[in-house]
């Protein structure tokens, strides 16, 4: 399910607006009229074939180019039908909004369209109307699309966000629901040594080099020696890493090790390792206080989803709406 953020991102241009086209005779020709055939009844408004057709245009050489025979079919019936659903949804919502007299000016379009075009590192103008005509509209299109969009937002911000409440509870409860998500990974601060020879005379040196370090001789020294991985220079020192960023075989092993535990020869499909533990630290749970808002945030994303979609259900539910599509 998409979420109610997503559904009225400015940016993205879900729905085409177009007009009747007027086919009109000269020379004293009787002038002809094409009629847009009706698809729905929204209210007291309907929603033409031809504004159907626009937006079903890129979508539907998609489904042509990659499917045929009654896979394309289905696929073209099942996008037809969302789509048209998505015009009813757009119509009803603008129809409330004018009934609330929900209006946005020509400022905040002008203000949403240079953020967009700044978000998108459009360089001129020219720029940004070359790309909408790749997408088939013009900048006069696109303004009134994002008129359109605004003033659904200023809407469901009304009708829907005014009325979401989250509640200690309900953080509390989540955070003790997804600890995991919120707990910090168990890291281990590594040296390593890398002998990348993968014959006998890497296992060879690596078991010399291993001796040494039994026997008392620093790994860090031996490190900046011998090693052939390019750390070699600090002594080997990577840091501390999470679980999760390692060969599988190092991190075996430098998970289970304690600290200041050296481990035996390692083989990888680097060559061979041998590293140290300098430090460890456990996985720990990361305090509430410093998730508290990505909690809100993820909740309010759920109850907003479903308060919209409720909201959309019921409006519709209290409205007029007759599917023409055969």
């Amino acid at each position: 399910m998409m979420s109610f953020m997503n559904r009225c991102v400015i940016k993205t241009v879900l729905f085409i607006i177009t007009l009747l086209i007027l086919f009109t005779a000269t020379e004293g020709v009787i002038a002809a009229i094409t009629i847009d055939k009706i698809v729905a009844v929204v209210n007291n408004e309907v929603i033409t074939q031809s504004e159907l057709d626009e937006i079903l245009q890129k979508p539907r050489r998609a489904i042509e180019e990659n499917f045929n025979g009654e896979e394309e079919q289905q696929l073209l019936n099942k996008l037809t039908r969302d789509l048209l659903n998505k015009l009813v949804e757009k119509r009803l919502q603008l129809q409330v909004a004018r009934q609330k007299n929900i209006t946005v000016g020509k400022e905040d379009v002008e203000a949403a369209l240079n953020d967009i075009k700044l978000k998108n590192a459009f360089v001129d103008d020219e720029a940004f109307k070359r790309a909408l005509a790749q997408e088939g509209m013009t900048l006069e299109q696109y303004k009134k699309e994002l008129e359109d969009q605004l003033i659904i937002m200023k809407l469901l911000t009304r009708e829907v966000r005014a009325n979401i409440v989250i509640s200690e509870e309900e953080i509390k409860d989540y955070y003790k629901n997804n600890e995991k998500q919120y707990a910090l990974l168990e890291e281990a601060h590594l040296r390593i040594m890398l002998f990348k020879e993968s014959d006998d005379a890497g296992m060879k040196k690596a078991a010399d080099i291993l001796s040494q370090i039994k026997n008392g001789a620093n790994f860090a020294d031996l490190a900046k020696k011998h090693s052939d991985d390019p750390t070699a220079k600090d002594g080997g020192d990577i840091g501390f890493i999470k679980k999760g960023q390692m060969f599988p075989e190092l991190e075996k092993a430098a998970f289970s090790l304690k600290k200041n535990d050296v481990s035996d020869i390692i083989k990888t499909p680097s060559g061979y390792y041998i590293i140290k533990v300098e430090d460890r630290k456990e996985a720990a749970p990361i305090p509430l206080e410093k998730v508290r808002s990505d909690i809100e945030k993820a909740l309010y994303e759920k109850k907003a989803d479903f308060m919209y979609d409720q909201w959309l259900s019921d409006l519709r539910r209290n409205s007029y709406v007759e599917i023409k599509l055969q």
